[in-house]
């Protein structure tokens, strides 16, 4: 047999062999990553469900049959709901955090107010272990008042 010949077969083989050797290397590394973007879907998932437990969902609901409003709260793993009150003796209550007068304010505006509330107080009281059952609008307005975080002399 011609020596070139002979040459170009195992520089063929050779290659073969290499080519084998990467495509096995290439299986190994794909399932490497298949595996990673697994974990990575799964570490995804469970900060996902983490940041949801901390979630605080404030909902404020008119009752057109009676005009009395109600609160409607998600905090963590707790849902619960309070009787807020008629319109006029909400903006009473809402008054005393605003130098202005709000009595001919939109009812987008008596919503806001409260769900800004909720959020300032809610949270902090839960956490100390209080009961949800011991939430209402007046222990709220109570909350508010003595966190200190109404300002109304910073309103233009």
């Amino acid at each position: 047999m011609n020596p070139s010949k002979v040459n170009l077969k195992n520089s063929l083989n050779t290659l073969k062999s290499k080519k084998k050797s990467l495509l096995n290397k290439k299986k190994k590394i794909i399932k490497a990553i298949n595996a990673i973007k697994i974990q990575e879907k799964e570490l995804r998932n469970e900060l996902k469900i983490k940041e949801g437990q901390n979630k605080l969902v404030v909902s404020v609901g008119l009752d057109k049959r009676w005009s009395t409003y109600n609160c409607i709260v998600k905090f963590k793993d707790t849902h619960f709901s309070f009787y807020l009150g008629k319109e006029k003796a909400i903006k009473n209550k809402l008054q005393q955090f605003h130098q202005k007068e709000i009595s001919r304010r939109a009812k987008s505006f008596i919503k806001d107010e409260i769900k800004e509330i909720v959020r300032a107080v809610v949270p902090n009281h839960l956490k100390n272990g209080n009961s949800y059952k011991s939430v209402n609008f007046n222990k709220i307005i109570e909350l508010y008042i003595l966190s200190g975080e109404w300002n109304y002399w910073k309103e233009v």
